[in-house]
């Protein structure tokens, strides 16, 4: 598979929104239940959390690993963000803390990416029997990313509405 320059700097982009999320919900964030534990999955906290780990603990490291080495790297070396993912009741409390170290280490991310040259994207990492190029595990990465995007924006929206919808009925008992 060759890979091309435009599908690179869309990678990049694509990479970068986590990081314009990530600033974009300092601004909203407080006006939500963040660490409210809906019944049938986790709290936007504990998703951003969780998050941050995977890229700090496995997906960067995969993509420094595969850099770095001359010969393909095996995914099955590698503890999976789910095994070895811990809670930081400190970060999952203090969201602005959590939410700006997300951004910090997204720059130190996207700035890693951007480093590297075009042939550098077609290095293989091997997978059990199958082999990818650091370019598809990298958009796998961005693929995930966005799906859990989408449940916090999901999560703030449904707050949202149930937030307006308390105010909308206080201010009709109010008024009678």
């Amino acid at each position: 598979m060759e890979i091309k320059q435009s599908q690179i700097d869309s990678l990049i982009s694509d990479v970068a929104y986590l990081e314009h999320e990530a600033e974009a919900l300092k601004y909203v964030i407080d006006s939500v239940p963040y660490d409210k534990t809906p019944a049938d999955g986790s709290s936007i906290a504990e998703i951003l959390h969780y998050l941050d780990h995977a890229q700090q603990r496995y997906y960067r490291r995969v993509i420094e690993d595969t850099f770095k080495n001359n010969r393909p790297i095996n995914l099955n070396s590698y503890t999976k963000p789910s095994e070895s993912y811990e809670r930081d009741e400190e970060l999952l409390q203090n969201i602005q803390k959590l939410l700006y170290k997300i951004s910090k280490h997204r720059v130190a991310l996207i700035n890693l990416i951007k480093n590297l040259q075009l042939i550098d994207w077609e290095r293989e990492i091997t997978e059990g029997r199958s082999t990818i190029t650091l370019y598809e595990f990298t958009l796998r990465m961005v693929n995930k990313e966005r799906k859990t995007l989408k449940e916090i924006a999901d999560l703030v929206m449904k707050y949202q509405k149930s937030n307006n919808s308390k105010q909308e009925l206080e201010s009709r008992d109010s008024s009678s």
